[in-house]
């Protein structure tokens, strides 16, 4: 095992567990109320046994006391944590970390019944393993992307941030969110995912260590 392949975290489905759905990506936020109405017409409707969203299920989540303040964006939190709840009572739902919503915490996961989840994450389903990851860390040549997410995943980053004052939080998100949009339009080339550093991932994720 490399340096570049982690070591996977292992979750067992129950024998009773028949359809699994996996969703990510859709980065709701005020003002997308199609995206929210989809969303939420899916959690209301699906009969999976478990959902799991591997990531940026939020376009930014700046910390669990967010829902505790009265301004248009807690409200909407406070509502996406209802769904997630109600889903909850029907069915099993797993969260894993994106890049845009990294510091949901174990509050907000008990508030909406789901389970947090690590990135990377085996999921092992009768005979069949399936590596389960956002996928960011797979993108190697972006060194100044992989230089922040290791900074900002770290626990005195997060404590840090946290402390500052929620308005100030949610200043510096919408700052860095215009900056992303910003590099979208000037055309700049994202990196794509490390092909080889994938294939190593997949063949250690499909191979126990005994």
């Amino acid at each position: 095992m490399t340096s570049t392949t982690p070591r996977f975290a292992e979750l067992h489905a129950p024998a009773h567990w028949r359809v699994v759905d996996f969703i990510s990506d859709l980065h709701l936020q005020v003002g997308d109320s199609l995206t929210l109405q989809a969303w939420e017409r899916y959690m209301a409707q699906t009969r999976a046994d478990a959902v799991f969203i591997l990531g940026d299920l939020f376009e930014v989540w700046v910390g669990d006391d967010g829902q505790q303040d009265e301004d248009e964006d807690a409200r909407f939190e406070r509502h996406c944590i209802e769904v997630l709840l109600s889903a909850s009572g029907r069915c099993a739902v797993h969260f894993m970390h994106g890049n845009r919503d990294f510091l949901l915490g174990p509050a907000c996961a008990r508030a909406g019944g789901f389970t947090l989840l690590e990135d990377p994450t085996v999921l092992v389903l009768g005979e069949q393993r399936w590596l389960l990851t956002h996928g960011d860390a797979l993108c190697l040549d972006d060194t100044e992307y992989l230089q922040f997410r290791t900074q900002v995943r770290t626990p005195a980053w997060q404590q840090a941030f946290l402390a500052r004052p929620l308005a100030e939080r949610r200043a510096i998100a919408r700052g860095m969110r215009q900056q992303s949009e910003d590099r979208k339009r000037s055309g700049v080339a994202y990196a794509d995912v490390d092909a080889p550093l994938a294939r190593r991932w997949l063949a250690s994720a499909a191979a126990p260590e005994l």
